[in-house]
């Protein structure tokens, strides 16, 4: 390995997150292992954020902040990793926070087997008082290129049951080279599925994957939190990150293509939950869903994707294919 090096480049992008940003800097200023910079982007946070980390900056040298127009966490990422130095990068989301060897036990797997990527699992934080432990779902050990292919790549993107490898950034690191290459290939519009767009063309391209046991990572659930807020999703994002798939994993091998279309029917069915989030009759959102239910590829993959009966995923695919929109507005409610 090249010393001259840090070991990690650990990347936060940071906006809006005023209220946890102190508690994410100093969980990775505390690490048991310093071999690490920390690149912190102000993603034209309108908040204290922007202070908050030109402060820390001030008192530690192994802080670089970056303060760009707000852009979205693709472009966060990619200003990050243009500036980063390490031989493996860890991404850390502004709201969160690892525990001290978190970064010890990445260095520790890195150093016995080389892996490309390396892994561990996660503590879903709702309060103070309720917590979830979720272990990494693979067994912790090395995966060689052919135990990848064999075990990962069936559900790389997502298999008939509606399984997937997991698609967070966070609770992972990666070589830099194969992180770089790719997070600059996705797409800014992007803004749901962002870390998978990125993941899953890494775990392709990775020779070895490691996994380590510790739930070292802690994950934030709050009401800010993209993938919390009772918004509408965009009608685009499911066909861009299908297609993105399409250019960064050749389709030919596995079932790639078929993975591709039940992410991509399945990110629909989310989207079309999502429309009913809006204030409008739902007549309106009916017509909605189903005028965008046209668009060619969506009507493709629709008409493709194969799912396994009675799983959760094969009823999405059964009330879209069939327009049953009052199953769509009962998953917005329970969602």
């Amino acid at each position: 390995m090249d010393n001259t090096k840090p070991l990690f480049s650990v990347i936060v992008p940071v906006y809006g997150v005023e209220l946890y940003i102190r508690q994410c800097i100093d969980s990775i200023l505390c690490q048991t292992f310093s071999d690490f910079e920390l690149i912190l982007v102000d993603d034209g946070s309108m908040d204290s954020c922007p202070e908050i980390c030109d402060g820390y900056a001030k008192q530690d040298p192994r802080i670089h902040v970056i303060h760009k127009e707000n852009g979205g966490l693709v472009t966060a990422r990619q200003s990050g990793v243009a500036l980063a130095r390490g031989q493996y990068v860890a991404c850390v989301d502004g709201d969160d926070w690892i525990a001290p060897d978190y970064l010890k036990d990445f260095a520790k797997a890195i150093e016995a087997t080389g892996a490309d990527i390396v892994c561990c699992g996660s503590v879903w934080w709702t309060s103070s008082t309720h917590a979830v432990k979720k272990v990494f779902p693979l067994k912790a050990r090395l995966y060689e290129k052919s135990e990848i292919e064999k075990i990962i790549f069936p559900y790389l993107i997502e298999d008939a049951s509606g399984a997937y490898f997991p698609n967070n950034l966070w609770a992972k690191v990666f070589t830099i080279q194969t992180y770089r290459q790719q997070q600059l290939l996705v797409n800014s519009f992007i803004k749901i599925a962002e870390d998978s767009a990125c993941v899953k063309p890494c775990v392709y391209h990775a020779e070895k994957i490691a996994v380590i046991e510790p739930c070292n990572y802690f994950y934030r659930q709050t009401s800010t939190s993209m993938t919390k807020k009772k918004k509408p999703f965009d009608w685009k994002g499911p066909e861009i990150v299908a297609r993105h798939f399409e250019k960064t994993i050749p389709m030919g091998e596995c079932d790639f293509q078929m993975q591709v279309y039940r992410s991509c029917v399945h990110n629909v069915f989310n989207v079309a939950v999502t429309r009913f989030y809006q204030d409008k009759p739902y007549g309106q959102v009916k017509r909605e869903i189903k005028e965008n239910l046209e668009r060619d590829y969506y009507k493709k993959a629709l008409s493709q994707a194969r799912f396994a009966v009675f799983s959760k995923i094969w009823l999405a695919h059964f009330a879209l294919k069939h327009k049953l929109y009052w199953l769509m507005k009962i998953f917005s409610i329970v969602k």
